[in-house]
């Protein structure tokens, strides 16, 4: 294998929590694919339980031997997101010019059901969205619908069993609030988030791979960062427009995937834990909960080929 293949080689295995890239083990990608992803997950601190698939249509643009440039596309799809707050759906495409990098985006229609204590606004960023304060503002729930665009942007790379990826997301939501509300509580993402306004955040992964690919171990850094407009997302009630409501979280990443099978309709069973402990928040590192408490997620995910891919 040449230098540049053992370098750039995709990780096939790193597809927890992620938009992964799903590259066939032992051969180049045919033409066309019809693939499948979806995810299953519960976490605490936040707290939350989600369903997020993807069905998409890839065109491959050119063939390919090399590792680091066989699985390239163009695709279209749909990406419907389930959680007993709020369902959102809608067109998603994607495109990878190599193996290691991939640009996408998605434009899902949303919808919150009023319940869970979501969807819950507030009159600018200085204001109180801590867990407490979701729980005790019975007055301040309600459903509400818009839109949501997500564009990102995937790194993955691999030298020798060593894994590392980087995805990065950034989202603008247009809700219809109630007057007067200027940012809205996105469990989603954990982040006060601006309304008609645009955030950042991003997963950094360092993984090893154990022996037969099947178990990953390693470490997940996450950061979110809101964009705020002085005038368009602050409350002008409250004197300081300085809050930035930004955050960090870091810890441990576990998974283990039970089979990998090119061109299964089942394929890439995969159970996985993740442990962060929150570096930087404006409500969970002892405000409102303890630093000591991390967030914890553990789910399943699958994938899979509706088409033949020999």
């Amino acid at each position: 294998m040449p230098a540049l293949s053992r370098i750039l080689l995709l990780a096939a295995f790193v597809v927890p929590l992620a938009a992964s890239a799903q590259m066939l083990q032992n051969q180049p990608p045919p033409q066309h694919r019809l693939i499948h992803r979806t995810t299953f997950a519960l976490r605490h601190n936040p707290l939350g339980v989600l369903l997020d698939s993807r069905v998409s249509y890839r065109y491959r643009l050119y063939e390919s031997e090399s590792l680091a440039l066989r699985d390239n596309f163009l695709g279209l799809g749909v990406a419907p997101t389930l959680s007993p707050a709020f369902v959102r759906v809608g067109p998603y495409a994607e495109f990878s010019p190599l193996s290691l990098f991939n640009v996408w985006a998605a434009l899902q229609y949303v919808q919150y059901f009023g319940n869970f204590d979501q969807l819950q606004g507030f009159p600018g960023a200085q204001s109180d969205f801590s867990d407490s304060a979701l729980q005790d503002n019975t007055d301040n729930r309600f459903s509400a619908h818009g839109w949501e665009l997500t564009l990102g942007a995937t790194f993955q790379a691999k030298v020798s069993r060593l894994l590392v990826r980087s995805q990065a997301r950034l989202v603008r939501g247009d809700l219809n609030l109630r007057p007067g509300d200027r940012i809205y509580y996105d469990q989603f993402y954990d982040v006060g988030a601006p309304n008609a306004g645009w955030f950042a955040t991003n997963d950094l992964d360092v993984l090893y791979q154990g022996a037969g690919n099947r178990l990953l171990t390693g470490a997940r850094y996450t950061a979110t960062v809101p964009f705020y407009g002085e005038a368009k997302h602050f409350d002008p009630a409250h004197p300081s427009t300085e809050e930035s409501n930004a955050s960090q979280r870091v810890g441990p990443f576990v998974a283990y995937t039970f089979k990998a099978e090119d061109g299964a309709l089942f394929n890439t069973p995969t159970v996985f834990v993740l442990v962060q402990w929150w570096l930087q928040h404006r409500f969970r590192t002892g405000e409102d909960t303890s630093a000591a408490l991390p967030l914890i997620g553990i789910g399943f995910q699958t994938t899979g080929d509706f088409l033949p891919v020999k």
